[in-house]
């Protein structure tokens, strides 16, 4: 089975433009999570690209994923980081957290309702969870699937943007905030010397803001 999307992988995220997604996804859960630090999960959290430095604010953190060899990496790590090697969907969790997130992986889930109906009764009170999202309506998402399609499959759930906010209020949540991120037209991969200009002209325009055209969104929710 292995594992393909360590953070130390050159191919994953240990390049330009993985440090430039880390570097806007990170700051958004600092930003957006920061009061809410007391209890983490991570869903999909992989090998631990968020709930390691998360530790710096935090001494509760659940990290949640399929894939045992990421787990494993991460309890190599740190041991002190809970594991859970399971389908979010179809594990029972018999605890509360003040903030959940699941970055890059939501697309994985086919039943949205389901999941967000399932987030919001783990998720405290006065909890955030914090996503992101894959804009079905940007170029980005068009070029990608023009790639699967050549391959004879589309794999990821997809939701319009407008769709989505409805399910959202459908499953009692409110959007606090949304940023908008990764206008650069480079591969995933990339380690191009172009990326650091790219992410100069989205800073400069100030893309984040524009949600309906931006390939990806970070969303923060609250109850």
């Amino acid at each position: 089975m292995g594992y393909n999307w360590d953070y130390l992988d050159k191919k994953a995220y240990n390049n330009k433009v993985g440090h430039y997604k880390f570097r806007h996804q990170y700051q958004f859960i600092l930003e957006n999570g920061k009061t809410h630090f007391d209890k983490i999960l991570d869903i999909a959290g992989g090998s631990g690209r968020f709930a390691l430095p998360l530790r710096d604010y935090s001494e509760h953190i659940t990290v949640l994923d399929l894939n045992p060899f990421a787990l494993e990496l991460l309890k190599e790590r740190d041991n002190s980081i809970e594991i859970i090697n399971a389908d979010f969907t179809k594990k029972e969790i018999n605890d509360t957290f003040s903030l959940i997130l699941c970055i890059e992986a939501i697309g994985n889930f086919q039943d949205w309702e389901l999941f967000f109906q399932k987030v919001n009764k783990l998720l405290n009170d006065d909890g955030r969870l914090i996503f992101s999202y894959t804009n079905p309506s940007s170029w980005r998402f068009y070029l990608r699937k023009i790639k699967h399609w050549k391959k004879g499959f589309h794999p990821y759930k997809e939701m319009e943007l407008t769709e989505l906010k409805a399910l959202l209020s459908k499953c009692n949540f409110e959007i606090e905030k949304m940023d908008g991120m990764n206008w650069i037209p480079l591969p995933l991969s990339s380690n191009s010397i172009f990326v650091s200009f790219f992410e100069f002209l989205e800073n400069t325009f100030k893309l984040k803001n524009w949600h309906a055209q931006s390939p990806w969104l970070m969303i923060s929710l609250k109850k």
